[in-house]
């Protein structure tokens, strides 16, 4: 009797149950919907979002992130929300540099960097595939080329040009950047096959699976959506056994921390929950893998669990949204952490949500 009461403390205090609300597609949609028009609502006349916003004060920051709204961008355009995508990309346009071949996003205030021009390529890519309009094919593989030019012999990728020296700054990285150009060179790929984009996505993955963190001095390997929805794009022409066991690891880690949120969901170990943007790479990531898995035999074995991971992550999203009529309007449909919210929160939450709604059907 001694041991059944040890081990139900344990399953209590160490491996609590999980916890997944149920979830439809429709529930999924509507949150998708609510989600984008927290986004379209507050988009400015010049194409800009609203940044953040503060619940308990009613106030709204007026911080921007010029990487943040390319992501923006894409989402929407994932979405379905073309004419608030097309203002924003307005924005873009008009502050492009050109130089040497290629063309960036060079926003005010800052400078040239590889993940901002990287969610860029996303977003056109992205609008190519929802409108079938390909006016912008010339400008996306000439932002491509400047990530070209960003990459050295061993796949990294530098963060920045500096138009004042006319050259790249040697030694630094973006946390993120490199996973977003691989997937940016993927997506390229997809549409411009004989145009060399495979062989950049290919050298950067594998700097990414076998390279990237001691390379850049991160103790821990670290996780990268953006390197899952990389691989998911070239999965349909194959991946290297090497991009494989990476995509096994990265599915087994955001898995885990699905697992982890849905175990703990407003416990003492996670007392005010993760924000949307930290619970959308989450999802983002798993549905991206989920796709791969359904491409990929090696990775087959995978796909239930997956799948059940990105319901799980879908249900938690649609359940910690703000809604309903009596809602704040400057906060309904977005998620906060500890009373704030802010651009990217939406980004990667409706992200998480589109993915997800695939691998509910």
């Amino acid at each position: 009797m001694l041991w059944v009461l040890v081990a139900l403390a344990l399953r209590v205090a160490v491996v609590p149950a999980e916890s997944c609300p149920s979830v439809s597609t429709t529930a999924v949609t509507e949150a998708i919907d609510a989600g984008t028009t927290w986004l379209v609502q507050g988009q400015r006349e010049d194409g800009r979002f609203l940044y953040g916003y503060f619940s308990g004060t009613d106030e709204v920051s007026l911080d921007y992130n010029y990487t943040r709204h390319a992501g923006v961008l894409d989402a929407l355009y994932r979405a379905g929300r073309i004419p608030a995508a097309d203002a924003g990309l307005r924005y873009v346009l008009d502050n492009l540099i050109h130089h040497d071949g290629w063309a960036a996003f060079d926003p005010p205030g800052e400078i040239p960097s590889a993940g901002a021009n990287a969610l860029l390529v996303a977003a056109l890519m992205h609008r190519r595939e929802a409108t079938g309009d390909e006016r912008y094919d010339r400008v996306v593989q000439r932002i491509g080329r400047f990530l070209r030019s960003q990459q050295q012999a061993d796949g990294s990728i530098l963060q920045y040009w500096d138009p004042a020296t006319e050259t790249s700054i040697p030694g630094v990285f973006g946390q993120f950047s490199t996973g977003e150009a691989f997937y940016a060179f993927a997506l390229l790929y997809r549409a411009f096959p004989e145009n060399g984009w495979a062989q950049a996505a290919h050298r950067t993955a594998d700097y990414l699976a076998t390279r990237r963190d001691r390379a850049e001095g991160y103790a821990l390997r670290q996780p990268d959506h953006w390197a899952a929805y990389g691989l998911a794009e070239l999965a349909p022409d194959g991946l290297t056994d090497v991009e494989a066991e990476y995509a096994r690891w990265l599915a087994g880690y955001f898995g885990f921390l699905i697992r982890y949120e849905s175990q703990h969901t407003d416990g003492p170990l996670n007392p005010i929950g993760e924000s949307g943007a930290k619970l959308g790479t989450m999802g983002e990531a798993t549905a991206a893998l989920w796709q791969l898995s359904g491409e990929d035999a090696r990775l087959g074995d995978l796909q239930e669990d997956l799948g059940d991971r990105s319901a799980c992550l879908a249900g938690i999203l649609v359940e910690r949204q703000v809604e309903g009529p009596d809602a704040n309007p400057r906060a309904r449909g977005a998620w906060f952490s500890d009373g704030y919210t802010q651009m990217d929160d939406q980004q990667h939450a409706v992200a998480a949500l589109i993915g997800s709604n695939e691998a509910l059907r």
